[in-house]
């Protein structure tokens, strides 16, 4: 019976493990996958939460591709013990990184705010393959601008190269994407393959 209990125990301990895995997405890796990247203004911003607004963009310039004229989405932001609930305001700058959906019109897929820099919750940060947390906007954008120059479409990184079932790059521990990401089990990071440390 004993054998029975440990392998059962076992069992969900793995799929704890399993559901505590966290994948973020490295600056690089956005700029090579999204469809269109652009620079946005809120028009609009609506608290639904003390962590969670829903957002209307005005498009600013594009980076890359066509994004669309507008787009909105819901944006949530970490909230460390002790702070203060945070504010978007009319006229905040977001980086907006953009996917076709079905119909094969543009949707958001992750969004940055350009005007508060956010160091928590792993949707929502700025982190680049060296396992840096940028908050500094030039930073953010010479990083995006450098990859999508570097990288155009022909050669940038496909988006059904990396399935969602397949984890990419193990963050170190030590890192700061590493205190970002971290969920109480391993995080990875998605990376373009010119851009995979050497060791892994």
């Amino acid at each position: 019976m004993k054998p029975t209990i440990y392998i059962f125990l076992h069992l969900v301990a793995a799929l704890t493990l399993r559901a505590e895995i966290i994948v973020g997405a490295s600056l690089e890796w956005l700029a090579d996958t999204s469809a269109s990247v652009g620079l946005y203004q809120v028009t609009e911003s609506r608290k639904e939460s003390d962590s969670e607004f829903q957002l209307f963009f005005r498009l600013d310039d594009a980076l890359k591709g066509k994004p669309p004229l507008t787009a909105a989405s819901s944006y949530w932001v970490r909230l460390p013990k002790g702070s203060q609930p945070p504010s978007v305001s009319v006229g905040d700058r977001f980086l907006i990184f953009l996917k076709p959906d079905d119909k094969d019109s543009p949707r958001v897929a992750h969004l940055i705010n350009l005007s508060t820099s956010q160091s928590g919750g792993w949707d929502s940060v700025a982190i680049n393959c060296k396992f840096e947390v940028l908050t500094d906007h030039a930073q953010i954008l010479a990083t995006v601008r450098g990859r999508i120059k570097s990288h155009p479409a022909e050669t940038a990184t496909k988006l059904h190269e990396y399935p969602n079932s397949r984890f990419d790059v193990e963050v170190p521990f030590d890192s700061p994407a590493f205190k970002v990401l971290y969920g109480g089990s391993t995080c990875y990071l998605l990376v373009p393959a010119d851009l995979k440390p050497k060791n892994q």
